[in-house]
Formats: C-alpha cells, sequence, structure tokens
C-alpha cells in the first residue's frame, strides 16, 4: 500500500483491509473485485492484483507460508528487488538492504553520492552504502530508521537537518548539497485533457461499466470519453453511451471537476443520460450504498460528485 502512496493515505485504509482479510487463505480465497473494491480510492491497482495473485500463489504452492528467502520471494507477483528486500529485511532479519525513495534520499545525502536517482549505478551504489550501515543483528530496524528519517526528517524538499539524528555524519550536509542530492529527472510537464462522462439513473440506482485499460483495469465507472476539448469530448461520449443503449441528455453539464493521472490532468464535465430503448443499458446498475462499497476508482467517485450521484 506505501509504494507510491503517503503514509496518511493508506494510515487509515490498513487496518480496513487486515480486517476484510486477515489470513493469506481468506486473501487468496477472495476474487479480484473484492480485493479491488477494499483497495479502492488508493490507485494503483496493480498492487492489489499482484497481492491477491502473490496470496495464491504462496496458498498453493507453500502451503501458506510466506518464503523468507529474497530469491524466493522476487519469483512472487509483484514482488521486485526493492520488495523482496524490504520484506525479508523487516519481517525475517535478513541483512539485505531495502532502498526505497526514501532510503534512496537519505544514503544519497549521507554518503553525497553523485549520479542519477533510478540508474542502475545509482542504485547500486545506494544498495551498498545501505549494505555498510546494518548491523548482524536484527538489521530490518535499521532498514525502518532509514525509512522513517526520508519520511519525516530528510524530505524531499526542506529537510530538517537540525532535527536529524546523523546531520554531523551527513557528507551532502557538509557540501551544501543537501536539497540538491540526489539527481532526479524532470517530471513531465502535466498535459490538460478533456474528459466527458455520463450519469444514467434508474430507480435511485446508476448505471457504471467495467473498465478495460491497464490503469483501472477490472474496477467499475461511469461511461466516459475525452477529447481534444470539451465540445470533442461529449460528442465521443454521445456515441459511446449510444452503444450502451443511452442518449445524453440536452443542455448544460450537471457539474464539473478536476482529477490528476500520472501526468495527465482531466477536466472533466458530467452530463446526464437516459436509456434510448426499453431494454435495460449493458453495464450495471449500482445503489448509493452499493457504489460506495464497489470497486470504483477515485476519478468515479469524483464523477458521482458531481453529477449529484449518492
Amino acid at each position: 500500500m506505501l509504494q507510491q502512496t503517503t503514509v496518511s493515505a493508506v494510515r487509515g485504509r490498513y487496518e480496513a483491509f487486515l480486517r476484510r482479510f486477515p489470513t493469506l487463505a481468506t486473501l487468496a480465497r477472495a476474487s479480484e473485485e473484492q480485493v479491488l473494491a477494499q483497495w479502492s480510492g488508493l490507485g494503483y491497482y496493480a498492487r492489489a492484483r499482484n497481492l491477491r495473485a502473490a496470496a495464491r500463489q504462496i496458498v498453493a504452492a507453500r502451503g501458506g507460508r510466506i518464503p523468507r528467502d529474497p530469491e524466493a520471494l522476487r519469483e512472487l507477483p509483484g514482488f521486485g528487488e526493492y520488495m523482496a528486500a524490504a520484506v525479508a529485511s523487516l519481517a525475517f532479519g535478513a541483512r539485505i538492504p531495502a532502498a526505497d525513495a526514501n532510503v534512496t534520499r537519505v544514503v544519497s545525502r549521507l554518503f553525497a553520492i553523485e549520479g542519477l536517482a533510478g540508474t542502475g549505478a545509482h542504485a547500486a551504489e545506494v544498495r551498498r552504502r545501505a549494505a555498510s550501515l546494518l548491523p548482524s543483528k536484527r538489521p530490518g530496524d535499521v532498514t525502518a530508521a532509514l525509512m522513517d528519517l526520508g519520511q519525516l526528517i530528510c524530505t524531499a524538499r526542506a529537510p530538517d537537518c537540525p532535527e536529524c539524528p546523523v546531520a554531523r555524519l551527513c557528507a551532502a550536509r557538509r557540501q551544501g548539497l543537501e536539497e540538491r542530492l540526489p539527481l532526479r529527472r524532470r517530471k513531465p510537464k502535466t498535459r490538460r485533457v478533456h474528459f466527458a462522462a455520463a450519469i444514467a439513473i434508474r430507480r435511485g440506482r446508476a448505471l457504471l461499466v467495467r473498465e478495460s485499460g491497464t490503469l483501472l483495469k477490472g474496477l467499475w465507472s461511469f461511461p466516459s470519453a475525452e477529447g481534444l476539448s470539451a465540445v470533442a469530448a461529449r460528442a465521443r461520449l454521445s456515441r459511446a453511451v449510444a452503444k450502451l443503449g443511452l442518449r445524453l441528455a440536452n443542455g448544460a453539464p450537471e457539474g464539473a471537476a478536476r482529477h490528476t493521472i500520472v501526468n495527465r490532468r482531466l477536466e472533466i464535465r458530467v452530463y446526464r443520460a437516459e436509456p434510448r430503448v426499453t431494454r435495460a443499458p449493458r453495464g450495471r446498475w449500482l445503489s448509493s450504498a452499493a457504489f460506495h462499497a464497489a470497486a470504483v476508482p477515485t476519478l468515479a467517485r469524483k464523477i458521482a460528485r458531481a453529477g449529484g450521484f449518492g
């Protein structure tokens, strides 16, 4: 959950997830949709799909016992080099460095490691230096401490050096490089995208369709379309909902919202839609209560609020 997501966003979801899936067996038995519903709003949904797949593999092939060896952990879905090292270190006490973004930042500054973060050479040097800090007993405690130090004090911007317990050892601070290191690639410019969504309501229930794209695959959302302009997005939406047996109502949008996905800022306009035919349009009709409990992304929740549903 903490991969690419802040502690504050995760804190309220972690306990609820464990209550719903208290063991590997319950997680392995759950459907993908049940797991996505519990993950709803956290984003990066491949993490949830991989977590379920890993649980199923551990139960089926390893009798429900999580492997302790980093090499064996790397065979699990979603377990790259960092995740395997982190679990081996934090859960099982392996003396192996695990460098997330926070550890990478702390170690890069502590040893004034030049080079571009994210490259193989930089990552290898960070791991080498981090390994030198690990004691033979309880090495996971040092890894956890480095993570916390990067999260709370050695932050990306305006690090609180006076409060840092290792400030006197920090080579970057001595050289005046504490805010410059580690070097990072420039983020791509945010791109504006016009986005139109349709809310069709029948007997208090709204129509949702299953997403098929890579980022939101398997989740439920409102029919939508993109365009180079608001007019173009609405025209594409009109054609899309026609295939579902709907038509857009005339008039202005019901509401508007904004949502950012990676480097795309969606300018959302929400329209009402109504059935064109007597047969029920394809999709899933959800009440307000069912909608809030379903596997729906944050984008769909913003659309619902903007359109006055729920």
